[in-house]
């Protein structure tokens, strides 16, 4: 499960001398006699710039910075106090917020960072759905509930992704473009992060948030090629021949995804810890049940690690099929980059010759057998 939004902290900082160098100062209440510290998390990795400690009225100022790059940067207590910004060329910030509500802090002297607060406010609605989906699917175990759940999960997660959709519609050339656009599946939203890289280019090409971002297409283009020379096909899409998967079952032999050649596979990327994935079980037991016999055989990869937890999962279930594999590594798993994983469950459909005919949310709930139907089964 992949759902939760990640803005990193965009803070771009340029300057031309010492005498223009950016400044960030303020006051969080109840933070007096801690330490907030201004990170960059450039490709993913956090780097400490620099720190001081709030006196007793929650005051502070990080004065004379040396220069930074036009990067991505937070100020940061701990993972559930920190603030996001986006700070340009010689801004001088100010900040007033409280501790425990320190993203809705007011911020002066960057109109980038009023527009991103935007941004956020209008993801908490949808987050707050989303918990609260979450949170009766922890809570009632009940096939009906569960179902429930993650119908309104999905619902308010497809809202959220239009919403950043709209965002990215005419803001596509910013810096927080970069980092937003990265919150939708690259499977099938790639026409956004051309769109993004193309219209963010003139202006950030220089910038390792901009690098970031050309690396992971790179990645991504990069697992296609993959695919594409392992099957003399494409990318992960439909029309394109479906790696070979070839991995230990739950008896500790290797089944391989080739041997059901001759059938319609639902290939089910899952595991036991994934609770959307323990909701959509159900609906793959029908499934399987009523298509059996007609020419359909389920091949579920799951990314566990721990093998009893997955064969556990299994059992309670009561996933009867026989085509059980993992390697048990995670999201470490072979499979993952190999079919372009970026969350699970992620269904996929293949025919009798191996090339997929279908995948994602489409074979969701009602969807696979539909999708059946609409084949002949």
């Amino acid at each position: 499960m992949k759902h939760t939004l990640y803005l990193f902290i965009a803070v771009a900082i340029a300057f031309a001398s010492c005498e223009n160098a950016p400044s960030i100062q303020g006051r969080v209440s109840g933070a007096g006699g801690k330490t907030i510290y201004l990170e960059s998390l450039s490709d993913n990795e956090v780097k400490p710039i620099d720190s001081t400690v709030l006196d007793a009225d929650g005051n502070f100022s990080l004065k004379g910075l040396e220069e930074l790059p036009f990067d991505n940067y937070r100020l940061y207590f701990d993972q559930d106090h920190y603030l996001q910004l986006i700070v340009s060329t010689n801004d001088k910030i100010e900040i007033d917020g409280t501790f425990d509500d320190l993203m809705k802090a007011q911020v002066k002297g960057s109109n980038e960072t009023v527009e991103l607060q935007g941004l956020l406010i209008q993801y908490e609605g949808y987050a707050k759905k989303m918990a609260e989906a979450q949170l009766l699917f922890d809570s009632d175990t009940s096939a009906t509930s569960r179902q429930v759940a993650t119908e309104n999960f999905e619902s308010a997660n497809k809202e959220a992704s239009t919403m950043l959709k709209s965002w990215l519609e005419t803001h596509s050339g910013s810096l927080l473009s970069l980092i937003v656009v990265q919150n939708l599946d690259p499977r099938f939203e790639y026409q956004w992060y051309s769109r993004v890289l193309a219209d963010a280019k003139p202006n950030f090409q220089s910038s390792p948030a901009y690098s970031s971002l050309e690396k992971k297409v790179a990645s991504f283009k990069n697992a296609g090629n993959k695919s594409q020379q392992q099957t003399s096909g494409a990318a992960i899409a439909v029309g394109a021949m479906a790696p070979e998967i070839a991995l230990t079952n739950t008896s500790g032999g290797i089944t391989k995804l080739s041997s059901l050649r001759g059938k319609i596979v639902l290939i089910d990327f899952w595991a036991s810890w994934c609770q959307p994935c323990r909701a959509e079980n159900p609906n793959v037991v029908k499934v399987y049940q009523a298509y059996r016999n007609k020419g359909f055989e389920v091949f579920s990869v799951s990314l566990d690690e721990d093998k009893s937890k997955w064969t556990d999962a299994i059992r309670k279930d009561g996933l009867l099929w026989n085509n059980h594999v993992s390697d048990l590594a995670g999201w470490k798993s072979s499979v993952v980059p190999l079919y372009q994983i970026q969350s699970i469950p992620f269904p996929v459909l293949i025919n009798q010759e191996g090339k997929i005919i279908a995948l994602g949310e489409s074979l969701r709930g009602n969807g696979l057998e539909s999708k059946l139907k609409s084949l002949g089964l």
